[in-house]
């Protein structure tokens, strides 16, 4: 093998290792998103207890 092939094999493995942790690391929601009914309650927004005032 020549040094240009080892060369570019090693940049080749490199860009395919940062493809996949770039697509590993995205965030991705597959959940669809619910829509709320006219029949569900609406949550109201809970107290911060966490600290005494």
């Amino acid at each position: 093998m020549s040094y240009l092939t080892i060369i570019a094999a090693v940049w080749g493995i490199c860009a395919i290792c940062a493809v996949l942790f770039i697509r590993g690391a995205a965030q991705r929601n597959q959940e669809p998103l619910r829509v709320q009914s006219d029949r569900e309650p609406v949550a109201r927004a809970s107290k911060d207890f966490s600290r005494p005032a």
